[in-house]
């Protein structure tokens, strides 16, 4: 009897025992079970990148990175090397001539010598013939063509930008205007646009309203029936649309040209691009012998700069 009663405590000692270890394992479902399963999931991953590794014969982790890094800045220098140099992009002196006039052109990579190249003059040749033709110059006997010369040069725009220009000047004032012209161009000073009037066709007040900067017009002096210099190509206009032509008519009334320039005709008034005599335009202009409208008496043009027939 005593013997059963101590087997059957035993028993129960064992079963308790092992409840008890039960509850003290984790359950599939349990964060600790998901910990577990995470970490053999870990272990199995750092083991396939391990061995992915000694494939690659890569020695860690890190060092593969600073690897991929050390690969990266080879390509970019590489990339660098291969580039071509902002120079290689640079138009030439022949292929900016090629260009028409009022281009806007980037000459930060030219020296002097090659800027001065693109100042220069040549014969009315056929083609520029024929845009001028029955538009600016009209079959006359005062000027022939073979007395005109046409010029290309370079000018700083209102935005600061380089831009091509063009005009068609006497053969005369040719060397003149181009000296003034690259003088005005290296002092940086603005001039809006300078394209041939026939590109407002031969119309002086459309090209005045647009403060388009021009010469040759084979035209007559405003309100008269005598041939303005501008027919002999012996002035030009420079901003004319901030340096206006005043006039009176028959009646007294003052007459402003362009139009759209009155508000620049009060020349004690202070406002950009204004021509004075302390204004470098001036000052070059006299310089090399020109008159100046802004000294006229019966009328002002402040525009216009000129030599006379007498004079050349």
């Amino acid at each position: 009897m005593k013997k059963l009663l101590l087997i059957t405590v035993l028993v129960a000692i064992i079963t308790v025992g092992y409840y008890l270890y039960t509850l003290s394992m984790p359950s599939a479902g349990s964060d600790n079970a998901k910990d577990g399963v995470k970490s053999m999931s870990d272990i199995a991953t750092s083991d396939k990148t391990h061995e992915k590794a000694e494939q690659l014969e890569l020695p860690d982790n890190s060092e593969q990175l600073e690897t991929q890094n050390w690969q990266e800045d080879i390509a970019d220098e590489t990339a660098k090397e291969t580039q071509p140099a902002a120079e290689d992009y640079k138009l030439t002196v022949e292929e900016i001539k090629l260009l028409p006039a009022h281009s806007q052109v980037d000459i930060t990579l030219f020296t002097e010598e090659e800027i001065e190249a693109l100042f220069y003059s040549t014969e009315i040749t056929d083609e520029i013939f024929e845009r001028i033709n029955n538009v600016s110059y009209v079959p006359n006997d005062n000027i022939t063509t073979d007395k005109l010369r046409y010029i290309r040069l370079l000018h700083i725009g209102f935005d600061g930008k380089t831009y091509i220009g063009e005009l068609i000047v006497n053969e005369k004032i040719s060397d003149d205007i181009l000296d003034i012209m690259k003088a005005l161009y290296f002092a940086q000073y603005p001039i809006e646009s300078m394209v041939l009037v026939d590109e407002y066709g031969a119309d002086d007040d459309k090209s005045m309203e647009a403060n388009n900067t021009s010469s040759f017009n084979y035209r007559t002096v405003p309100g008269k029936s005598s041939l303005s210099n501008h027919s002999y190509g012996l002035a030009i206009d420079i901003n004319p649309l901030y340096n206006p032509y005043i006039r009176k008519d028959s009646s007294g009334e003052l007459l402003i040209s362009p139009e759209n320039g009155a508000e620049y005709a009060d020349r004690d008034k202070d406002f950009p691009y204004k021509i004075d005599r302390d204004d470098l335009c001036y000052k070059l202009f006299k310089e090399h012998g020109f008159t100046w409208g802004g000294d006229w008496k019966s009328v002002k043009d402040y525009q216009h700069f000129e030599k006379s027939i007498k004079e050349i």
